[in-house]
């Protein structure tokens, strides 16, 4: 028999051909990116909408929010012009101004209620009758949900001292559509600051005021991202939310520092 021998040590690796197993990696990882990258049959990018109207011209709308028409049009919002609005008669005495969820009651029965929905022409004009001319106004604005009006809606706020009467445009009318009531609003001397719910609370109220007014009703508290502290005054049976604003805190003599209607966005 012939002696065992060791067998034969593997041949070294091809430099050659350990690049080229990397080389067909790379090319098929480059194929799969390329797949879920490339455009669709339609032609639009994924990750874009594409709609088409009646009269054939075609809309993409990227992920940036960036529109764009077939036609090469850049669609924009258009700012309406801002005219102040004169005083509609009769003036109304502070003392009968009672704010209530939807606007504002009069009490007064030969003088309706200003609600929300009402013309601006007319509800901002009796207003200004009854609690001068305004002391400031934004003019018409793309929202930023500042007032709570939806983002990119169209707002104006104008502003009587502490309140401030909050319109919308709505299929080319402008409408009075909330308000609020804030201490930071204008100065405390101004006539709106006597302002009081149809329950009777005012602001500079203190929590335990608050409480005792809204006894039937719940009154919660919560922080807001925005506000910081804010209550919460929500009807006993339905859970609608009636009025809210912000607080100074929770405590039973921290002070009211606004009312406000619901906002708008939120109905």
């Amino acid at each position: 028999m012939e002696p065992p021998t060791t067998p034969p040590a593997p041949p070294p690796s091809s430099p050659l051909l350990t690049g080229l197993l990397i080389g067909l990696l790379l090319i098929a990882l480059s194929i799969a990116v390329f797949q879920l990258l490339r455009p669709d049959d339609s032609g639009t990018a994924i990750g874009t909408t594409t709609t088409s109207d009646a009269s054939g011209t075609t809309t993409t709308s990227d992920a940036s929010g960036t529109t764009t028409t077939s036609d090469g049009s850049i669609a924009t919002t258009t700012i309406p012009d801002t005219d102040p609005y004169p005083p509609v008669d009769p003036p109304i005495p502070v003392e009968k101004l009672k704010m209530i969820t939807n606007g504002m009651r009069i009490n007064d029965d030969d003088i309706p209620d200003i609600v929300f929905g009402a013309d601006a022409e007319t509800a901002i004009g009796r207003y200004v009758a009854s609690l001068g001319p305004s002391t400031d106004d934004t003019g018409w604005q793309v929202s930023t949900n500042g007032y709570g009006v939806c983002a990119g809606e169209l707002e104006r706020v104008i502003f009587f001292g502490t309140y401030a009467g909050i319109l919308t445009k709505q299929g080319g009318q402008e409408i009075y559509n909330g308000y609020r009531q804030d201490l930071t609003f204008g100065d405390a001397t101004h006539e709106a600051f006597a302002l009081e719910t149809l329950s009777g609370l005012k602001i500079g109220d203190t929590v335990a005021e608050l409480k005792e007014i809204y006894k039937g009703e719940t009154v919660s508290f919560a922080i807001n991202p925005k506000l910081g502290d804010v209550y919460l005054v929500e009807g006993s049976t339905s859970g609608n939310l009636l009025l809210w604003g912000p607080v100074e805190g929770n405590d039973d003599a921290d002070r009211v520092v606004g009312i406000y209607a619901p906002d708008i966005c939120n109905r």
